[in-house]
């Protein structure tokens, strides 16, 4: 055995030798005579020490149990702290193991097949789908909270979307409108078979503006962009649902999750060479076709008007003052008037609804009932001095008719500028009864008597 090591010493000892030997000869070949130098060992980018910060912020973001390397990785370069995916998976592993936190289980991997609507430049394809989001303790939300979202394909950027306790067309036309307003109109849309998405009002919309309707196959979710989008909501987010116990909490999750994933980096852009790693870096300042709101309004066929808000936080509409939110002070605000609804929102949120009742012209506002105020982040940070609920004071009434103005006649007669006066001895002449000024003074202007007009 001692024999045998000893060989195993000197063989290890010779290659150990040999390699140095190569290692010289190279440095010589390279650098010269300053080569053969002893070189120290020492690594040239040594490995940075992990701060207690840092350490600190991953235990944070350890909390989710369902956020992996990656996405710990994507959420500290957003905070400006650069860390490597395997250090994150360290800490991660080193965090799960001392609070017990339970590992994510990965899916099963997935043969790799090429997706049938791949877009080639911005804006090409939109998809847009609905997932349902179950675990929450939101009050009032009997079922499952419906998130809608629109995902531009190149990018991976979400344009638009809401959650809603509701999933019909008009929450469907809210967030495709609301794209429509802040990213252009794309050459195409791709969706499953839903309904919604091809409803009677989606298909006018979509012929209106030129947009081709794709469709994905049957039972073949993976053909739509946005499945992959979900995944990672559900990932960065449903831990947060799943807490959630108010409407407006459930909305500031929401917001915070579309900022950080537009913002974090997307693993469809890892080895994009412009610099560009995150969704909304990707998409910058492209834009498909834009239309004026007022296009927008008339497709809709005086279902959805742009009012502003002033700076009580009311708005006017059909001889009826309306609340929105007075945080919201000065404001565009979109008002959608169907199935006996009015309801009030701003950047795809809703802040107020009201039952009313139509006039025969299905246009014109006749009976407001049923104020309902929603519960919203755009909260006015002035304080009130009374809190008062929303049955205690009130949210609309009918406005008195509006005058036509009235044009004021033009009297004719002499006028003096402001610059220029009578010169004192012709007023001192006309006051002692001297010679009357039959003619205008030079300085004067007078406006001439219309034809029709008669003498008094």
């Amino acid at each position: 055995m001692q024999k045998g090591g000893s060989v195993s010493t000197i063989a290890v000892y010779m290659q150990t030798t040999r390699a140095r030997v190569y290692d010289i000869l190279h440095r010589f070949a390279t650098e010269g005579y300053a080569g053969l130098d002893d070189k120290s060992r020492a690594p040239h980018h040594p490995a940075r020490k992990v701060t207690i910060r840092e350490i600190n912020e991953v235990k944070k973001l350890a909390s989710n149990p369902d956020l992996g390397a990656y996405r710990v990785m994507a959420a500290l370069e957003q905070m400006g702290i650069k860390l490597s995916q395997a250090t994150c998976g360290r800490l991660l592993a080193l965090n799960r193991n001392l609070y017990g936190i339970k590992v994510p289980k990965g899916g099963s991997p997935r043969e790799k097949k090429e997706m049938p609507f791949k877009a080639t430049f911005r804006h090409q394809y939109w998809s847009v789908d609905v997932r349902y989001i179950e675990e929450h303790r939101v009050p009032d939300v009997n079922g499952p909270i419906y998130l809608i979202s629109i995902l531009e394909n190149y990018s991976r950027a979400v344009l638009a979307s809401k959650i809603s306790p509701t999933q019909n067309q008009w929450d469907y036309l809210e967030v495709l409108f609301a794209a429509f307003s802040c990213a252009g109109v794309p050459k195409a849309i791709v969706s499953d078979g839903g309904k919604i998405f091809s409803c009677n009002q989606a298909l006018a919309v979509y012929k209106a503006l030129g947009i081709t309707k794709e469709r994905i196959e049957k039972r073949q979710a993976w053909q739509n962009y946005i499945e992959t989008h979900f995944n990672i909501f559900r990932r960065m987010a449903d831990v947060k649902f799943a807490v959630a116990t108010s409407w407006e909490q459930a909305l500031e999750i929401h917001r915070k999750w579309m900022l950080d994933y537009n913002h974090q980096r997307h693993w469809a852009h890892e080895k994009r060479e412009d610099g560009c790693h995150s969704p909304a870096e990707v998409i910058g300042w492209h834009k498909g076709t834009m239309y004026p709101e007022a296009v927008l309004d008339r497709i809709l066929f005086a279902t959805r008007y742009t009012r502003y808000l002033d700076k009580h936080g009311f708005l006017r509409f059909s001889n009826w003052k309306f609340y929105g939110e007075r945080g919201l002070a000065h404001q565009p605000v979109a008002v959608w008037v169907y199935e006996g609804t009015l309801k009030i929102e701003y950047q795809a949120t809703t802040l107020s609804k009201y039952t009313v009742e139509l006039q025969e012209d299905h246009r014109h506002v006749r009976e407001v009932s049923n104020p309902r105020l929603a519960d919203t982040p755009f909260r006015s940070p002035q304080l009130t001095l009374i809190d008062l609920s929303p049955g205690e004071w009130l949210l609309y009434w009918r406005t008195p008719a509006s005058a036509p103005a009235r044009r004021k006649q033009q009297v004719p007669g002499i006028v003096q500028l402001p610059l220029f006066d009578v010169p004192a001895q012709e007023k001192a002449a006309g006051a002692n009864g001297g010679d009357d000024i039959t003619q205008p003074h030079p300085f004067l202007h007078v406006v001439p008597k219309r034809s029709n007009e008669q003498e008094p």
